[in-house]
């Protein structure tokens, strides 16, 4: 698999899991700001990540600060994919 654009995989994802533009990911502080923001919906957008990077994030990785900036999720992923995160 080539390298993927992580940045641009994750904002894509969640911004259609959340029904919202990419742009307005970046406007708010956290995601859990936007009204179509939930725990459901959360775990849809890490599984669909997961799926499409090939990748699974560590069970201890999945924590609120982890989670509910655009930034952080990106960040976790880009941990994942380098080699800190289990192979899928």
């Amino acid at each position: 698999m080539d390298t993927p654009d992580i940045r641009a995989v994750v904002t894509r994802i969640t911004a259609e899991v959340l029904d919202v533009a990419p742009a307005e990911l970046r406007t708010v502080a956290t995601l859990t700001d936007l009204p179509t923001f939930s725990s459901f919906r959360i775990v849809e957008i890490v599984e669909r990540i997961e799926e499409e990077l090939e990748t699974e994030v560590e069970p201890g990785e999945l924590t609120p600060d982890n989670l509910t900036r655009l930034d952080t999720l990106v960040a976790l992923f880009e941990r994942t994919v380098t080699g800190s995160g289990i192979p899928a």
